[in-house]
């Protein structure tokens, strides 16, 4: 799942959740003609609205001069103009002007761990308004789910004469792959070239590591076909992705890595158990600095730099963090978008868990190092755990 997104992309998605939630509620499902494999069971297949495009990433800050908008240089003028206007003025007015333009300045000119004032007051403002507890009795899976994913439903499909559970969501479907070796290929050789496939996709490959490391890791692939302008509707979007994944398959077949498509219950048992809410760990939690399942802490972070690895040293330093800290369980997603004729863009977060605050951050210090020999920097989603959760499960893009 990708990574917490810049405002205009929020505002993006959000108007595409909507459009996908007027879609549903009008029932006007598209006939089932035309669907690649027979014995599909929708749960209300709906010709979905197309969402808008969203918008370019947040570009990260370089230097003293980098990030900045026009909107902050119009602010720094304003703040110029208020003084000139405000000299020669009575105190009152002198001060008031000069403790405003001292907190325009502050907003707008002072960068704190990359981010402008501004950005960390509209971060605080989403994380304030949003709903951060959830009580997951009776079914912690699918109400995880919909507690990071409200729009978010399910059908049930065929991959060669076997089911397998779809998940539709406002940026596409996606299904799971479970294959029976950890050696797979990097997410991006797994994306549908465009000469193959003209929709945008996503692959994601997550590494899970337990607590203590008494089983081996295991490892899952997603397979996400997006939603775009000219393909939406979830019909179009899911024949697109059973054909995709029925070319993974092959494609894994014949490097000698069978594997299977998770059923709906499988899908859901490995969410839980991903989510660390399994064992009775039902009531959830965020705060700023930790995403609390139970008595399991757990911090995300995005790992800056990866997109410059190659897929040799990255499939090295998996390794390496997912057996580095074994008083955590470790999990590695890592993320490759193609859309149009581009380049897979690539992306890879990581989420600790620990049975108390104290362990995750003595482990987080020691991935960090790590990760700091192969220029990988671990930057922390304070203010944005539940998305870096979304971002660490086998959801896709987000």
């Amino acid at each position: 799942m990708s990574l917490p997104e810049p405002d205009a992309r929020a505002a993006a998605r959000a108007a595409a959740v909507a459009a996908l939630a007027a879609a549903r509620s009008a029932e006007q499902p598209r006939a089932a003609a035309g669907l690649a494999t027979a014995g599909a069971q929708p749960r209300g297949a709906v010709a979905n609205p197309a969402p808008a495009a969203p918008p370019p990433g947040r570009r990260r800050a370089t230097g003293p001069l980098a990030g900045i908008g026009p909107l902050q240089i119009i602010c720094w003028q304003l703040v110029l103009i208020a003084a000139v206007l405000a000299a020669g003025q009575p105190l009152p007015v002198i001060a008031a002007t000069g403790l405003g333009s001292v907190v325009v300045l502050a907003l707008t000119a002072v960068r704190v761990h990359d981010r402008w004032g501004f950005e960390w007051l509209l971060l605080s403002a989403r994380y304030l308004r949003r709903r951060r507890e959830g009580d997951l009795r009776d079914g912690p899976a699918q109400k995880l789910l919909h507690l990071i994913a409200p729009e978010a439903e399910g059908c049930t499909d065929t991959l060669d004469d076997e089911p397998v559970f779809m998940l539709s969501r406002a940026e596409g479907i996606s299904a799971v792959l479970q294959p029976q070796s950890n050696d797979v290929p990097p997410p991006e050789a797994l994306v549908p070239p465009p000469n193959e496939q003209p929709l945008a996709f996503a692959a994601q490959v997550i590494h899970h590591a337990g607590l203590g490391r008494q089983r081996p890791p295991r490892t899952w692939i997603v397979l996400q076909a997006l939603r775009t302008v000219e393909v939406y509707s979830d019909i179009d979007v899911r024949l697109a992705l059973g054909n995709a994944l029925r070319r993974v398959r092959r494609h894994l077949r014949r490097q000698g890595l069978p594997s299977i498509g998770l059923a709906e219950n499988e899908f859901l048992g490995t969410l839980a158990s991903l989510a660390q809410v399994t064992a009775g760990r039902d009531q959830v939690r965020e705060d700023w600095r930790f995403w609390h399942s139970g008595s399991v802490s757990q911090a995300t972070f995005r790992l800056g730099g990866w997109n410059a690895l190659s897929p040799a040293v990255a499939s090295q330093l998996v390794h390496w963090l997912l057996t580095a800290a074994p008083q955590a369980a470790v999990t590695v997603s890592v993320i490759a978008t193609r859309k149009a004729e581009a380049e897979p863009e690539v992306e890879a977060a990581l989420r600790i868990a620990a049975a108390n605050p104290p362990l995750v951050d003595h482990a987080a210090r020691t991935l960090t190092g790590l990760a700091a020999q192969w220029a990988v920097r671990l930057e922390r989603l304070d203010g944005r755990h539940a998305h870096g959760l979304a971002a660490t499960l086998p959801l896709g893009v987000r």
